[in-house]
């Protein structure tokens, strides 16, 4: 038990030195350069209001996009759907985010009996239909779209120790790009999670760590030229801390404050092969070793590409949750990217709704930049219990608590 403790603290600290200091060797890669960037967002409105903060939180819907080994909710079946609702859930139709994208529906369910955990996720990212020409001028479609189907199960180890791993089929039928046919890439997913609990006289403190690796996995070829492009693969270390009241109303906590911090980098590695900008990625196990140091970003200035530092290529997370009988919740969450390197930083308000058997969670981007404010998330969530619980809140509030 001891030795596992050690091992997991030892890991995650590592991970986080690797990801705040990163490696002195030059790279020429970054977020524009892959092959599937609908990846790398996550639509789900607790991990957008908690800044994707949440790769050491345990058993969020989102959790099988940021970490397998923190999804399932103990002894319960969650089965849930996301919808964008634009600018804001009153006031704009749900279906349009953009010009170019139609939705982002991302249903999932996960399951956790015992000690196993199992997760599935279908992404669904959309364009809006209008006609593909090749370049002789000849149609080759009018429907684009890119889905991600996922799959994930976690172990726990000890009680204090999770580790999970997913597989995730990415279906593709982008005209401009791959012409008529849709195209099939698997990616790799793997996780750990470290949760310990601290009992104190009027809280109990729940602090914890989390290590993963998403989307690992081979290039992808474009047509016109375009080089070879990587799938997004993230690496993402953090830590959160849940401070929860010890006396209770209705079986469930009083009050619940989480406070969580993550650290993320995007392994995409390779070379420009001329100056139109045609980008050729290295493979996914040479860019963990080389996906590390200072990169040519995104952003051009005087006809060069900006130098990154290896700090610069670090995007950061940090999220606030504040719950009360575990009913009603508040989050607020920061997601800060290089400005030459992605340049996606915003600011996100969420609210949740859970009375166990159906929760409801929104989210609004506040945020600073364009591509940006338009992303809001609306969530329906069902809970089928397996076993009887204290946490019910319905049985509880008739006076029929256990």
């Amino acid at each position: 038990m001891r030795s596992a403790h050690h091992a997991a603290l030892t890991a995650a600290g590592l991970a986080l030195v690797f990801l705040g200091v990163g490696s002195l060797r030059p790279a020429s890669a970054q977020v524009a350069q892959t092959a599937y960037r609908f990846q790398t967002i996550q639509p789900h409105p607790q991990i957008h209001a908690l800044g994707n903060a949440t790769v050491a939180a345990r058993g969020y819907p989102g959790a099988i996009g940021i970490n397998p080994a923190a999804i399932g909710t103990d002894g319960a079946v969650r089965i849930g759907s996301t919808l964008n609702l634009s600018r804001g859930p009153l006031y704009s139709s749900p279906w349009n985010v953009s010009p170019l994208i139609n939705s982002i529906a991302a249903p999932s369910a996960t399951v956790k009996v015992g000690r196993w955990a199992a997760g599935l996720q279908l992404k669904h990212f959309d364009w809006k239909d209008r006609e593909f020409r090749n370049s002789q001028g000849e149609t080759i479609g009018t429907t684009a779209h890119q889905q991600s189907i996922k799959g994930a199960t976690a172990y726990e180890v000890n009680p204090k120790v999770t580790v999970g791993a997913g597989i995730n089929l990415i279906r593709s039928r982008l005209p401009f790009r791959f012409g008529r046919d849709i195209e099939h890439h698997f990616t790799f997913d793997l996780g750990v999670q470290y949760q310990t609990q601290v009992e104190k006289d009027l809280a109990t403190l729940r602090p914890a760590l989390g290590l993963s690796l998403t989307d690992f996995g081979g290039n992808v070829s474009y047509e016109n030229r375009s080089g070879d492009l990587a799938a997004p693969t993230m690496i993402r270390g953090g830590g959160g801390l849940q401070i929860v009241s010890r006396s209770k109303q209705f079986g469930r906590p009083e009050w619940r404050i989480g406070l969580y911090g993550a650290l993320s980098n995007q392994l995409v590695n390779g070379a420009f092969r001329d100056s139109t900008g045609h980008f050729e990625a290295d493979g996914p196990f040479k860019a963990l070793f080389t996906g590390w140091g200072s990169t040519a970003g995104v952003s051009q200035s005087r006809g060069e590409r900006a130098e990154v530092s290896p700090w610069g290529r670090i995007t950061k997370h940090a999220g606030l949750e504040m719950s009360a009988l575990d009913l009603l919740s508040i989050r607020l969450g920061r997601f800060h990217e290089n400005e030459d390197n992605g340049s996606r930083q915003y600011t996100a308000l969420g609210l949740g709704l859970d009375a166990y058997y159906v929760s409801l969670d929104a989210s609004w981007t506040l945020g600073d930049e364009d591509p940006f404010q338009q992303f809001s998330y609306g969530r329906l969530t069902v809970r089928i219990p397996l076993s009887d619980s204290s946490r019910n809140f319905w049985p509880a509030l008739l006076g029929n608590d256990r």
